[in-house]
């Protein structure tokens, strides 16, 4: 069950690192890029104007960036006999001005959402995600680069990545099927956290998290993730109804959005902690949850216990924290602040594509990664020699508690 394949939601996409003479003002004032090969395999022959275009600036420490306009393909020479000279024009945007030389470009046409122009910031997070999506490994300043990922498929990693850049994904119609049943025993309302995980763990039938923990957790994940969108798009239908009769009461409409918006937020980070609580019953694991430890510091999970944690007389070496964030960014350093008595602490994450600077940042502050075995491919091999899979970080608490 997943939301299809990359090629369904673009036309193909092209990628290049930014030049000067791509946005920097003193360079050019021409707006343009210059239409090689790859470009004309987007957009063909023919002169295509007023392409609506969404512009999009990604970096780590902000929310992304959007900006909309139109785009025009057009061949210089047109009138010209035997010469061909194509060229991209672009208006001016925010997310065009927010990015830097060196920055990745990546240009990707849809029949359903127009021509998105996203921009990342070199060397980001955001940078080695897009690159994982669309399959952009030799990418450069020299010239533009072909997606060789049309056929990736689109599970909730990818979706949340599809979702920064304002591509809404469409729901399996397995997942549909749920909903009677969901709305059956849940009314119309979304229930507490806890409750919405065990439905939907519940729906993948008996899990064997002691063969293969690093798949039940991802299963566990994917399924809630997509029952989630599935039961929030049918009480959004539902709210958002008496707004849109007659005149549009655009405030009903932001104060719904909005408030959906913030439920995604909180609700994603507490679902994956009560996956995880899942994954340590299955293998018989002592912990604490979200237990304080210094002053206000509240790590994510203290293994085997608090009461050990705050045993003086417990070997530290013996004591574990477990950090789990569904995303990286730069939210990882909150972890170094917790658990003082912990030297050589561990964070779980699910995300895809983890930048060599955090990783190697991580490893110099004793900060272990921990990432289920199918998101491994998304890592370089020199990152792979050095992570921890589910089932390692398992069996590393159980050894533990053992001595």
């Amino acid at each position: 069950m997943d939301y299809g394949v990359l090629s369904s939601y673009f036309d193909g996409a092209v990628a290049k690192k930014l030049v000067a003479v791509d946005i920097d003002r003193k360079r050019s004032n021409q707006h343009e890029f210059n239409g090689t090969a790859e470009l004309r395999s987007l957009f063909g022959d023919d002169d295509i104007r007023n392409i609506p275009t969404t512009f999009v600036f990604l970096c780590d420490d902000a929310d992304p960036l959007f900006d909309h306009g139109f785009t025009t393909w057009y061949d210089a020479r047109r009138k010209h006999p035997t010469r061909t000279e194509y060229r991209l024009y672009y208006n001016d945007s925010e997310a065009i001005r927010a990015s830097r030389i060196g920055d990745l470009m990546v240009i990707a046409p849809s029949d359903e959402h127009g021509l998105l122009i996203v921009f990342a910031r070199q060397g980001s997070n955001a940078e080695c995600q897009l690159r994982w999506l669309f399959g952009l490994n030799e990418v450069d300043d020299s010239g533009f680069s072909r997606s060789t990922a049309d056929d990736r498929r689109i599970d909730s990693i990818a979706a949340s990545i599809l979702e920064a850049i304002g591509i809404e994904v469409s729901l399996p119609t397995s997942a549909v099927t749920y909903l009677d049943e969901m709305v059956e025993k849940f009314g119309d309302s979304f229930p507490k956290g806890i409750e919405f995980t065990r439905y939907s763990i519940s729906t993948l039938g008996v899990l064997d998290w002691r063969s293969n923990p690093d798949k039940c957790l991802l299963d566990c994940y994917e399924r809630e993730e997509i029952l989630f969108k599935v039961f929030e798009r049918h009480l959004l239908e539902r709210d958002l109804a008496p707004y849109l009769r007659g005149d549009l009461d655009v405030d009903g409409v932001l104060r719904t959005t909005m408030s959906a918006f913030q439920r995604r937020k909180s609700r994603a980070g507490t679902a994956f902690e009560h996956q995880l609580e899942y994954l340590f019953k299955g293998w018989g694991i002592s912990y604490s949850a979200q237990p304080y430890t210094e002053g206000k510091s509240k790590p994510d999970f203290i293994m085997p216990s608090i009461e050990a944690y705050r045993n003086p007389l417990y070997p530290a070496e013996k004591l574990t924290m477990l950090g789990a964030k569904t995303t990286v960014k730069e939210r990882w350093r909150q972890v170094l602040e917790e658990a003082d008595r912990i030297e050589n602490k561990h964070l779980i994450t699910l995300d895809v594509a983890v930048s060599t600077e955090y990783t190697d940042s991580m490893r110099r502050h004793s900060l272990q990664l921990v990432v289920p075995r199918p998101v491994f491919g998304s890592y370089t091999a020199e990152q792979q020699s050095w992570l921890m899979d589910v089932g390692e970080f398992c069996q590393l608490l159980v050894d533990k508690e053992r001595q």
